[in-house]
């Protein structure tokens, strides 16, 4: 390729680049959110009859704020570690 050419194309694939680890780095974080929330309520989901907070009249809320305060405590982390 000429000279004059490889300037432009080296600008264009550093933006490229970028704007693709911006987008991976978003959809890391909505799963690294969206994870626990997962799990807990899969493992909720199970027929036993061992569940915790299974005969708590409250257990639902009690987990749905439990799982609001875990998504929010793993927001907070990457605040601070400058991730988000």
């Amino acid at each position: 390729m000429s000279a004059a050419l490889v300037s432009p194309l080296d600008s264009y694939l550093t933006r490229v680049s970028n704007r693709l680890g911006m987008a991976t780095k978003a959809l890391s974080v909505v799963a690294t959110v969206t994870l626990p929330f997962v799990v807990v309520s899969g493992m909720r989901g199970m027929n036993f009859e061992q569940i915790p907070l299974h005969s708590n009249p409250h257990g639902f809320m009690i987990l749905v704020f439990a799982q609001l305060a875990l998504g929010l405590t793993i927001l907070a982390g990457l605040k601070w570690r400058k991730l988000l």
